[in-house]
């Protein structure tokens, strides 16, 4: 299984329908600001599995969640834009919050930065900025979970 991470798109919707048209993923984990790009693709890509929360940006979107909660392959995923976990300070109340939900992968947002960390079996993963042509790809196959950040190529 091949599932696309991003967020931070800030309505360059162009960008992640190319994410999504090099990857082919399985399904798409969107981690906030402007679900209106993640909708938009979720429409283009009718066959596709999407796991959306809305951002600091999306204060008015009443659609989506500030947190989700779901499973994939036996993985329990913990999604959220990290802005009400203050992961721009640090991520002591995300990790906090994740090692409560019981959660094996936190996937998140809100500073633009790619990041990748596991601290007492949990994967804390950003895909970082897709404006910025940013995005993460999660394979799972058998017992195996790999992690990866990629860019757009050329863009700009």
């Amino acid at each position: 299984m091949k599932i696309l991470i991003i967020s931070d798109s800030h309505s360059h919707l162009e960008n992640i329908v190319t994410m999504y048209d090099i990857e082919k993923p399985n399904a798409v984990i969107f981690a906030g600001d402007y679900t209106k790009d993640a909708l938009e693709l979720s429409f283009i890509y009718d066959d596709c599995d999407f796991y959306i929360v809305r951002g600091n940006c999306d204060f008015y979107d009443h659609s989506f969640k500030d947190l989700l909660e779901f499973e994939i392959f036996n993985y329990k995923f913990y999604l959220s834009h990290g802005h009400l976990h203050g992961v721009k300070n640090n991520y002591s109340l995300l990790e906090k919050e994740v090692e409560k939900s019981m959660a094996n992968i936190a996937i998140f947002g809100h500073t633009h930065l790619a990041y990748y960390k596991e601290r007492n079996s949990i994967h804390y993963f950003n895909p970082g900025a897709a404006k910025d042509g940013n995005y993460g790809v999660i394979h799972i196959e058998n017992e195996n979970i790999k992690f990866h950040h990629k860019k757009l190529p050329n863009l700009y």
